[in-house]
């Protein structure tokens, strides 16, 4: 074989191969690792509090290590806790169900989600807490100021108290799935509208119909979807705090205890550190367990459908969804409308009672026309509201801004950065487990280290607990959107930072949609948290969920002042969600529209 450079021939010559073959190993740059360090840090706000939790519970007082803090699980009451919390999963299960089942008659029945899509996305977009201050008032025990008892009053003469024994659980499932029954149905209709029409179309002909095409092809495909909503219900059913704490009554509050609740309560009446750090570790070992639902989903390189990025509008006709008739739109139009009316009431309750004044608020409904004005959203912003908007808006945005610029390089790192494949599931694995960590696992560590600090009521250190708490969703979502680059390209993308950059060109240009959904859901999610603020922050911070907790501890006489601030603190994030809904959804599940 010959060679010739810069004027010289040069001639290599062959010789036999002697020996066995050594394999190599081919070169990996350390300059991507870097991407990951900042993530490192962050998440040691975590880390390091997670561990001292595990820690106190297994220490026992005399400083030997063992099972001891955890003889308080055989209380009652921390048992009952446990009950609740398990009872809270299977909710979550049930709203799953019925997601799915409405998701697949929308699908089936177009024109069905015309009107009830943004009428799904708006009780998504507010907070747990003003979901259970709506419901109170929509249940207020007196026919004179409760919707749901006066037509009970109306149709059966009597009325039982729904803040009750017993009847409070029908009010806070009642809130919980208006929360969350919009976030299911758009994820469940987007995986089902990412179905290939030439696949439904094929099992169609040949007959597969019903039950058959349910168990054949939507299910299968749907599997991944179904890990992702699962998981998002149960941590969301085992975290149930904020709900409890402002729709039951003070002296029923036991009765409707959750480990969570109970674990707060221990920390408030002092416990030892001990005792209270192994409920810690039991409510994550609850979390942990049915996470593993979903985890199989998540640790896939993309949980979502299988996306086509064919336009819509380049679609062979032949292959495209047939046309519904005009009846069926016109039904579903009629369905969809009506379903959507109801399911707006409770925002349009938690509206007429803000723009009555705090007097008649408190003794009339809201379809009362006495005392008509804006008295009650004077009487929230003397109790504090602009200030707390401030305050809010900064912690959103710092917290936010910190995500993105932490989360994108070390999705990218997780996905195409060079990895060992057994390091890159070692990652993917710890960010699943701390995205289903709950908040008890490191608060009480992290509350003390930032009052040694000096930082109690500082808005930047709860901005970074926040931007903390929320990067494992970030990465895993990111990964995600990254891993769906083209292979071709992603393979010359670790030959040199050039072609790198390249990938991160495709990705911020095809994949955007996954950058929104975390900026968007971020920010969202931020703004409404209570239970972060509430354990963690100081006085100096103000956070909008803790002066309408404030509020809402004397309900029945400020259910008017309530009511303004729930409406002023849900414009916000209200306005975002239904602005960015449609790309939200394409970038929860890459790609598909919902």
């Amino acid at each position: 074989m010959g060679l010739q450079s810069n004027g010289l021939s040069l001639e290599i010559v062959g010789r036999e191969i002697s020996g066995r073959p050594v394999p190599g190993k081919p070169r990996r740059p350390t300059g991507p690792y870097l991407l990951g360090l900042p993530a490192l840090l962050l998440s040691c706000v975590l880390l390091i509090p997670i561990a001292v939790t595990v820690v106190a519970a297994f220490k026992r007082p005399d400083g030997s290590f063992g099972l001891g803090n955890f003889a308080v699980m055989g209380d009652p009451a921390a048992l009952h806790a446990v009950g609740n919390s398990l009872a809270w999963i299977a909710v979550a299960l049930g709203l799953v169900v019925v997601g799915f089942l409405l998701a697949l008659v929308s699908y089936r029945l177009p024109g069905l989600s015309t009107f009830l899509q943004p009428a799904l996305v708006i009780p998504f977009a507010v907070s747990v807490l003003v979901s259970g201050a709506t419901f109170r008032l929509i249940y207020d025990a007196t026919p004179e100021r409760g919707t749901v008892t006066a037509i009970w009053t109306e149709l059966f003469g009597s009325s039982p108290v729904w803040l009750g024994p017993g009847l409070f659980w029908l009010v806070l499932v009642s809130a919980f799935g208006w929360t969350w029954l919009g976030y299911v149905v758009s994820l469940f209709r987007a995986g089902l509208d990412a179905i290939p029409d030439d696949v439904s179309r094929t099992l169609t002909t040949e007959g597969v119909t019903g039950w058959r095409r349910l168990l054949a092809l939507e299910l299968p495909l749907l599997r991944p979807i179904t890990g992702v909503v699962t998981l998002t219900l149960v941590i969301a059913a085992v975290r149930v705090f904020d709900l409890v704490l402002i729709v039951v009554p003070g002296p029923m509050q036991r009765d409707a205890d959750v480990l969570g609740l109970n674990w707060w309560r221990a920390t408030s009446t002092g416990e030892p550190a001990g005792r209270t750090a192994a409920m810690g570790v039991v409510l994550f070992a609850i979390v942990a367990a049915v996470a593993v639902i979903g985890v199989r989903g998540l640790r896939r390189r993309r949980w979502a459908m299988p996306v086509s990025v064919v336009p819509v509008s380049v679609v062979r006709p032949s292959v495209a969804r047939s046309r519904p008739s005009r009846r069926a739109r016109r039904i579903g139009w009629t369905v969809g409308f009506a379903v959507g009316l109801i399911w707006i009431l409770p925002a349009l309750v938690l509206v007429a009672t803000a723009l009555h004044s705090p007097r008649e608020a408190g003794l009339r409904g809201w379809w009362s026309l006495h005392g008509i004005g804006l008295e009650s959203f004077a009487a929230a912003a003397n109790a504090g509201l602009l200030r707390a908007l401030l305050s809010t808006l900064l912690i959103s945005a710092v917290a936010t801004l910190v995500l993105l610029v932490i989360a994108v390089p070390t999705a990218y790192l997780v996905a195409w950065g060079g990895l060992p494949h057994w390091l890159g599931r070692v990652v993917t694995s710890a960010f699943v487990v701390l995205a289903v960590t709950p908040v008890q696992m490191y608060a009480a560590p992290l509350r003390d280290a930032i009052g040694t600090a000096g930082l109690a009521g500082s808005r930047v250190a709860l901005a970074l607990v926040h931007a903390a708490a929320g990067l494992p969703f970030a990465v895993l979502l990111l990964r995600s959107a990254f891993a769906s680059a083209s292979p071709v390209l992603v393979a010359e993308a670790l030959q040199g930072p050039a072609r790198q950059s390249a990938v991160l060109a495709t990705v911020q240009r095809r994949y955007r949609p996954a950058l929104v959904a975390v900026a968007v859901l971020e920010f969202a999610l931020v703004w409404n948290d209570f239970i972060v603020g509430f354990l963690i922050s100081g006085p100096g911070t103000t956070p909008l969920s803790l002066v309408l907790w404030g509020e809402a501890r004397q309900f029945s006489a400020s259910s008017g002042t309530v009511a303004a601030a729930a409406v002023v603190a849900s414009i916000v994030p209200v306005v975002l969600l239904l602005s960015f809904w449609p790309t939200v959804v394409r970038g929860l599940t890459v790609g598909s529209k919902p």
